[in-house]
């Protein structure tokens, strides 16, 4: 479920002998330890112990940060000055974080927010309008992936000391869900980024350290080795959490997680639940399984800058051969549905976005029989995306049932959003993505990231003017029927077509309380973890 991470070297590819259907079912029953948890105790110390799979890929800067098993790290060191409404909600509503309140010109071109008084940053600098133009201008200066929410800021008024107004040079009816995404701008002492400025922006400085106003501190931070975050006792809305540390050790594997949770050394696994165990904890009894909304989606990636897939007929013909319904259903069944739109659930009225799945066997037939002798497809997937190797697998045996040659390989996240968008030629002809999602559920940053060609997601670098023309209409005016048409002309290029609507899938010990009322529908892999407790009606049963 990694995503978005800036370029780091890359490792070799790692060809995968193609399994077949049969033996991949086999594995995905393979539930491995049971959850057991018996001896799991609640911590007396106030340590919550959790994990990250992998190491984060960058580093915990909310300006560079870009990926998806860091996010726990940032969203709980830093705040923007809106946010998601948490708890386990449907839909995702703005609410008030930094700012305490704000109005919105009828032309989406000004947002004036008044701030919250008494807020203090991590090295002690009081919180004030300064911090909203600073913290900005920064953002664009690191210029990493989640900069293009504030390119369009023409200029920040400071009104008074807790005033701002900001002027967009251009209309944009999403910029509030900018502010609230888990990737939007976050405030950032400028004390600190004065202080600490060197000649990189004080990325350096915030590799190891926090300079927010959230209401933990980062206050450990090893490449490969784990990440600390410790309480802030002088965060604004005085929590007094059950937690004041959280620990996140690097683990390389799912199932060292697993199992570590299963004997109540870890609390909870925030993310990468593999779909076989998934049932084995909703029916456990000392384990407590969380299905939570999200604006998570599966997605299939087709290259056009290869002959095979060049043509938008061919990446149709391919996607609406394979019976997604029933992949879905084999494989991410527990956690995931079949995607009913074009975008994320929710992002638009469900009787707006609405799409039947199309499943057209004979034409994927007819299409592979008219191609060269020999031609060969290479099907790629995320590195440790245990579904994702399955299904990448199962439409290759398909496609070689057909008469094609079929080839699986995995890919490491460097490669993925580093070399496939630099050299889109070298990339697979196809990448299986069943668990990604947009920076937040406005219909414009999905389409976005997914479709543009500046778009953070748009790995293999696949796009339609069509499309791009229609998303930059609906920002401006923020039609839902102009995002409709947006979502069909990206459909019609076949570029990245949705396949799945996922939810968020937690586990934790059942003594761990308040992991819906701390979930975001916005922010996968994470919780708020001032608001988690110890539930004492599970610690007695």
């Amino acid at each position: 479920m990694t995503r978005r991470t800036t370029r780091v070297p890359t490792p070799a590819r790692l060809p995968l002998a193609l399994l077949t259907v049969s033996s991949l079912l086999l594995a995905g029953c393979s539930g491995g330890a049971s959850a057991s948890g018996a001896d799991a105790a609640a911590p007396t110390d106030g340590v919550l112990r959790l994990g990250v799979l992998n190491d984060i890929g960058q580093p915990p800067d909310p300006d560079v940060y870009y990926s998806g098993n860091g996010l726990a790290i940032t969203t709980n060191a830093y705040e923007g000055l809106v946010r998601y409404e948490a708890g386990n909600h449907d839909e995702a509503t703005i609410v008030p974080s930094l700012a305490e309140s704000w109005e919105v010109s009828d032309d989406f071109t000004q947002y004036t927010f008044v701030l919250r008084q008494g807020v203090t940053f991590h090295d002690g600098t009081a919180f004030d309008a300064s911090a909203v133009e600073a913290s900005f201008d920064r953002r664009l200066a690191v210029d990493a992936g989640p900069a293009y929410m504030v390119q369009g800021v023409a200029d920040v008024e400071e009104l008074d000391d807790h005033t701002v107004r900001v002027v967009l040079s251009e209309p944009n009816s999403a910029f509030l869900d900018y502010l609230a995404s888990p990737y939007g701008p976050r405030m950032i002492s400028p004390a600190a980024l004065t202080e600490h400025a060197g000649e990189d922006v004080a990325q350096t400085y915030l590799s190891t350290t926090s300079a927010g106003t959230g209401p933990y501190v980062l206050s450990k931070a090893v490449v490969g080795e784990g990440y600390e975050l410790t309480y802030f006792e002088d965060h604004w809305a005085d929590l007094d959490p059950q937690f004041t540390k959280v620990e996140l050790p690097v683990y390389t594997e799912i199932s060292a997680m697993q199992l570590e949770l299963e004997r109540g050394d870890l609390h909870a696994l925030l993310s990468a639940v593999p779909t076989a165990s998934r049932q084995k904890y909703l029916d456990s009894q000392d384990l407590e399984a969380h299905a939570l909304p999200s604006f998570q989606v599966g997605v299939l990636y087709m290259n056009p800058n290869r002959p095979l897939l060049a043509d938008a007929t061919a990446r149709r013909t391919l996607f609406e051969g394979i019976d997604w319904k029933s992949l879905v259903e084999q494989v991410t069944s527990v956690g995931a549905v079949p995607a009913e739109g074009y975008y994320p659930k929710g992002a638009l009225p469900a009787d707006v976005d609405q799409r039947e799945l199309v499943h057209d066997p004979d034409a994927l037939e007819s299409w592979v029989s008219g191609l060269p002798a020999g031609s060969a497809i290479q099907l790629g997937h995320s590195a440790g995306s245990s579904d994702a190797e399955q299904m990448a697998n199962i439409i290759a045996a398909q496609l070689q049932a057909l008469g094609m040659q079929a080839t699986v390989t995995s890919h490491q996240a460097s490669e993925v959003f580093g070399d496939f968008p630099s050299n889109p030629q070298d990339a697979p002809d196809v990448l299986v993505s069943p668990g990604t999602w947009p920076d937040s559920n406005n219909a414009y940053m999905h389409g976005h990231v997914f479709w543009d060609p500046d778009g953070g997601l748009n790995h293999l670098q696949c796009s339609d003017e069509t499309t791009t023309g229609l998303l930059r209409e609906a920002l401006v005016t923020g039609s839902d029927a102009t995002y409709l048409a947006a979502g069909e002309a990206a459909y019609a290029s076949g570029c990245a077509p949705t396949f799945a609507w996922s939810t968020d899938f937690i586990v934790a010990q059942n003594w761990l309380g308040g992991v819906e009322e701390s979930h975001s529908i916005a922010a996968p892999a994470t919780l708020d973890f001032a608001t988690l407790r110890v539930d004492e009606a599970a610690t007695t049963d």
